[in-house]
């Protein structure tokens, strides 16, 4: 693509995604630090350029249309980009030479993050380790939004674009039902899908995921829980998981912190259990691939240990 053909500036993209994200037209001018004037001429100016109608006004309000949606969509992508640039830019003028982007999904557990931040701080002091919540991490990583991506998958071995990609093995866990003491199905050996059927099942994404539990436990038996409430965070799933409100499916490794307190029990689901196993997957480029590499060797090590 000819650069110099470009029509807009960040300013543009700016004012497109604040004027989005506003109730009104006072208020998007009123973010982007500019009168209600300036902002009217610079949506006229960035109209005029591309020759279309980005916006119609109802009332006070600023209707976005689809070719304002179009470029809503890539000025969030720039502006982000741009903005993990200047971070970038910034930490290395503080004397760090890389920023490693982990992704981890929601469903992680951290108890490792003590760990590999101080080995990082004291052996590679060069790199800032940033982690990032990703609700898909392996298409974060196929999209460029982070280096390495913490996975877990039903197979022990993963299949991947081998002249792009590495991946490191870390553990094998198990998805294992989480009850409170007072339910009356804590005392089962295992539970089936269908022991969910008639349950509130409590869980951080209604949308199902690959090689999680609806994939591999309720869709073979075509059964769903009789209820589903999505909480966005773990702590507030086991709260609700104590007080007998619902019951929930995690990982081993993420439930067990909390079964110390006694207050909730974890049965296996199905006769033979259900296993997953975590994978670390990152771009095959020496500067990402050494040091995700060690970050591997410490989660290996912590998950002996």
């Amino acid at each position: 693509m000819d650069i110099s053909k470009i029509q807009l500036n960040i300013n543009h993209l700016k004012m497109i995604c604040t004027i989005a994200k506003s109730e009104t037209v006072k208020e998007a001018a009123e973010s982007l630090f500019i009168t209600q004037p300036a902002l009217s001429n610079r949506i006229r100016e960035a109209e005029r350029r591309l020759d279309t109608v980005l916006f119609v006004r109802r009332g006070r309000k600023l209707i976005i249309s689809n070719a304002g949606k179009r470029l809503l969509h890539s000025a969030q992508k720039i502006l982000d980009e741009l903005g993990r640039a200047e971070y970038d830019i910034a930490r290395l003028s503080d004397g760090i030479e890389q920023v490693l982007r982990l992704g981890l999904p929601q469903y992680a557990s951290f108890k490792w993050l003590p760990a590999v931040t101080r080995y990082f701080a004291s052996d590679l002091p060069h790199i800032e380790l940033e982690i990032t919540a990703a609700s898909q991490p392996l298409n974060a990583l196929f999209n460029g939004d982070v280096d390495i991506a913490m996975i877990s998958s039903a197979q022990k071995s993963l299949s991947l674009d081998d002249n792009l990609y590495e991946s490191s093995f870390l553990l094998q866990d198990e998805l294992m039902a989480c009850l409170s003491q007072d339910h009356e199905k804590a005392n089962r050996q295992y539970l089936l899908a269908e022991d969910f059927s008639d349950e509130t099942y409590i869980t951080n994404s209604i949308i199902p995921e690959k090689d999680r539990e609806y994939e591999l436990f309720f869709q073979p038996e075509n059964i769903l829980p009789r209820k589903v409430l999505q909480v966005g965070f773990n702590e507030a799933i086991i709260e609700l998981v104590k007080v007998n409100y619902g019951i929930t499916i995690m990982s081993k490794h993420l439930m067990s912190p909390y079964l110390e307190s006694g207050a909730i029990t974890a049965v296996p689901l199905g006769e033979k259990g259900l296993n997953i196993y975590w994978h670390l997957v990152y771009l095959k480029q020496s500067k990402i691939a050494r040091p995700a590499k060690q970050l591997s060797a410490i989660l290996q090590q912590y998950a002996r240990g």
